[in-house]
């Protein structure tokens, strides 16, 4: 029997405009080596927004991965909050 994938897009709107470029350069490393079957994403859609998006074999695998990025996107929030 063949699973039904589950996908999940998502915009990120951030407060401080024009660090859209750099938060989607600080996740770039951890999208290099995906598992098989995920597909990961992550899309500068203006200078103050990122698109999100996930592709995965089950629910739990999305919700896994969304939360490990926004566990990367935290410090470099913080650390341009604290400029």
């Amino acid at each position: 029997m063949k699973k039904n994938r589950v996908s999940l897009s998502l915009e990120v709107l951030i407060s401080s405009q024009g660090i859209a470029n750099f938060l989607a350069k600080s996740l770039k490393p951890d999208n290099d080596i995906l598992p098989e079957g995920l597909r990961l994403e992550i899309a500068v859609v203006t200078s103050d927004s990122l698109k999100i998006f996930i592709e995965a074999e089950d629910v739990g695998t999305a919700m896994n991965t969304i939360n490990d990025v926004f566990t990367c996107l935290q410090p470099a929030i913080k650390l341009l909050g604290k400029g």
